[in-house]
């Protein structure tokens, strides 16, 4: 059984929408929406129309209107929009139908179908017209049933089908909405026993009528807009006089009406019978009736075989696209593993490359770091180039000269030796000068052994006297400033410096 149902019904002046849905095991009504069928009037009075002169009236052209600019289809497409989606079940009125009730032995229930086409045959206004008939039983004994045929002639058809396709919808079954009127209005038409009933219905759509038999529907018609009372009352004349029990007297006329009906109508209709009316206050009514129906799994379905071929064809067509849609996902999946392995592949090793410089750099920077840092340990704990190992080799640099003073030393780790002092001959500091300059770094070799000195670098990159000219006191100030040799940055030359 479906979960949800959704029926569009042609009732009138409107085309009406209804969706039930299944909750806790029950069909509730979830949506309701009507779109009128009438034609827009013309601006201004809608009562009036511009009278065209005399001579232009056979002149006139006559308009066409495109099928998909007509009501219905307009109407459709608008249903399409508001359910979101394009396949309904369509409830049609009786005065589009041939319907006529049968009483057939039980052993017609395996061919209904040819016994209904047999019998509407017989009464179709168009007998060279091949009829798709419906049949349904509504009521069975152990030697009989009674069933409701039906059949929708291909003008009517037509003119709907039309619109069916030029709003793209497509119809799974089709009823009579009759039939879901009689569904929904059941309790208040049996509120008095009867064991023949005549129920009228006038709910917008003309007059259709349906005789009751112990409750089953044995006659329907479609009788349309009538002129009057009396026109009335003969078509109810002849629609008991078609049922095959003729003889059983009516118990109970039942007016169901949007609108309490006309005096003369009651009166006319209780000459068949008591009369009672039921108004109806939701016109929605009846296509609800139908949309019960197919929940219940009603089998009266009078859609026509183009439309059914027309459902089948669009199935088909949305099932080829899903395939296709398919289809094409998983060549592309294919392409894509056979020639996307290798650009993935080469991301991924690129990637992994990045990981590894990464890893790396890490480690290069964390070796690099701990060499500064011993080199920058070893260059504080070197006491071969401190203030007093330089004092030392100044004291022993200086000249053998009685007249030679000392009176100033500056120290500055890794930058300079600065010396100030007095000599009594120029060539006394010049041979303090020179000796600085063949100063040497001390420096072990590999056995603990000191090197030789043509190994050793020199100790100063740079050695600079100031210029000396003998004073009153016939000395010789002097100035000697040694430059240490620039150290290289961290990690240039392993992280060592001179």
């Amino acid at each position: 059984m479906a979960k949800e149902v959704t029926v569009l019904g042609i009732e009138g002046a409107f085309l009406r929408g209804v969706r039930l849905e299944e909750r806790n095991g029950a069909f509730t009504c979830a949506d309701v929406a009507s779109w009128p069928l009438a034609e827009e009037a013309p601006d201004g009075d809608a009562g009036e129309t511009p009278a065209a002169p005399p001579d232009l009236l056979e002149e006139a052209p006559v308009e066409t209107v495109a099928e998909e600019d007509k009501p219905l289809a307009r109407a459709l497409r608008e249903a399409v929009k508001h359910f979101g989606q394009t396949e309904f079940t369509l409830a049609i009125p009786l005065s589009k139908l041939l319907v006529k009730g049968m009483r057939l032995p039980v052993e017609a229930r395996d061919d209904l179908l040819g016994a209904a086409k047999l019998e509407l045959d017989g009464i179709s206004p168009f007998p060279d017209e091949e009829l798709s008939p419906a049949a349904e039983v509504v009521a069975e004994t152990d030697s009989e049933i009674q069933v409701i045929a039906s059949a929708l002639p291909a003008a009517a058809a037509a003119e709907i089908g039309a619109a069916l396709a030029a709003a793209h919808v497509h119809v799974t079954r089709t009823d009579a909405t009759a039939l879901g009127w009689l569904r929904s209005l059941w309790p208040r038409l049996c509120e008095v026993e009867a064991r023949r009933r005549v129920v009228l219905l006038d709910l917008g759509d003309g007059w259709d009528l349906a005789v009751l038999d112990d409750g089953a529907p044995v006659q329907l018609r479609g009788i349309g807009s009538v002129g009057s009372a009396a026109e009335l009352g003969r078509e109810v004349t002849l629609s008991l006089l078609a049922c095959e029990a003729g003889g059983v007297d009516v118990g109970d006329v039942v007016v169901c009406s949007l609108a309490q009906p006309a005096e003369d109508v009651l009166t006319r209709l209780a000459a068949f019978g008591p009369v009672r009316t039921v108004l109806v206050e939701d016109p929605s009514a009846g296509v609800e009736g139908c949309a019960r129906r197919e929940a219940e799994g009603g089998t009266f379905d009078v859609t026509p075989a183009d439309w059914a071929e027309s459902r089948t064809e669009s199935r088909f067509r949305r099932k080829l696209k899903a395939f296709l849609a398919a289809a094409i996902g998983l060549w592309a999946l294919v392409m894509g593993v056979l020639f996307g392995y290798e650009i993935v592949f080469n991301m991924m090793r690129d990637h992994q490359k990045d990981l590894r410089k990464g890893a790396h750099a890490r480690a290069y920077k964390e070796v690099l770091d701990m060499t500064n840092r011993v080199a920058l340990i070893d260059r504080y704990e070197d006491r071969s180039t401190c203030a007093l190992e330089m004092l030392k080799l100044v004291s022993d640099s200086l000249p053998d000269d009685d007249g030679m003073t000392f009176e100033f030393f500056r120290f500055r780790r890794g930058d300079s030796v600065f010396v100030r002092g007095k000599a009594s001959q120029r060539e006394s500091w010049r041979q303090l000068e020179q000796a600085l300059r063949a100063a040497q770094v001390p420096r072990s070799g590999a056995d603990g052994d000191e090197e030789s000195e043509d190994d050793a670098p020199p100790l100063f990159a740079e050695v600079k006297p100031s210029d000396s000219s003998q004073n009153r006191d016939g000395m010789f100030p002097f100035t000697i400033e040694a430059k240490f040799p620039v150290a290289e940055e961290p990690g240039s030359n392993g992280g060592k410096s001179k």
